[in-house]
């Protein structure tokens, strides 16, 4: 893949012109994650999911990819939504680039091929074109081989999951993650499905380092009733 965007970056991400207040809700939340990050042994993998679709996970994984890139460390974001993918849209690339479903159905076997860098220290690795499969491939033995090499690759390696209430694909990968974060929408998501989103990812031993709330009003009171921490951001 090209590391040259065909069109320019989405504004949702963080860019010169981003109110300081957003900025800040990052770096308070790039702080938690290096933090917690401390407690691992190897270069942690982050994987983000919700309970329902639409809550703006994709956009805050994004971000945070971004801000640790910010930081100087070597980061992998993958798309392993490969039923609604949105990382291509984000950093401005073309839905039919190669990606993550041609590496895990052996189409292409060079990862290197398939991953760009929008910027500098970020490493991109897009859904591909939408398999028929996608639960089989994101459980396979390909993809837990992939991660093992990126591990000794990254400083730190995030991916973007599906709806955990939704489709099974979370389930399936907790095994290989280091650390949950739930994205919830203030005002939209419920919360007996967000509650009911992460005993499903306890009942495999998935490990939840923290609940993210989307639109909260930064002068409003925050929202701490899922997480080890509670965060507001605002867009």
């Amino acid at each position: 893949m090209s590391n040259n965007p065909v069109k320019p970056f989405s504004k949702k991400l963080i860019n010169d012109s981003t109110p300081f207040a957003i900025k800040e809700a990052f770096n308070h939340l790039r702080s938690n994650i290096m933090y917690t990050a401390k407690e691992s042994n190897e270069n942690p993998v982050y994987a983000v999911t919700s309970s329902d679709a639409g809550v703006g996970k994709s956009t805050i994984i994004a971000n945070v990819a971004l801000s640790f890139a910010q930081l100087g460390k070597k980061v992998l974001l993958v798309d392993a939504d490969m039923r609604r993918p949105t990382q291509y849209k984000m950093f401005g690339y073309s839905k039919k680039d190669l990606g993550l479903s041609e590496l895990l159905s052996k189409i292409e076997t060079d990862d290197s091929s398939v991953i760009c860098s929008p910027v500098p220290n970020l490493f991109l690795l897009t859904s591909g074109c939408i398999p028929p499969n996608p639960s089989e491939l994101i459980s396979n033995q390909v993809f837990r081989d992939y991660v093992q090499k990126w591990r000794e690759e990254y400083d730190i390696i995030f991916i973007d999951l599906p709806p955990v209430s939704v489709v099974s694909d979370p389930l399936s990968v907790a095994q290989i993650i280091d650390g949950f974060l739930i994205v919830a929408m203030a005002q939209k998501s419920n919360a007996n499905r967000i509650n009911a989103a992460i005993a499903a990812l306890e009942s495999v031993n998935g490990r939840i380092i923290g609940t993210i709330v989307n639109g909260t009003n930064p002068k409003g009171r925050k929202y701490g009733r899922y997480g080890k921490y509670s965060y507001g951001y605002y867009y």
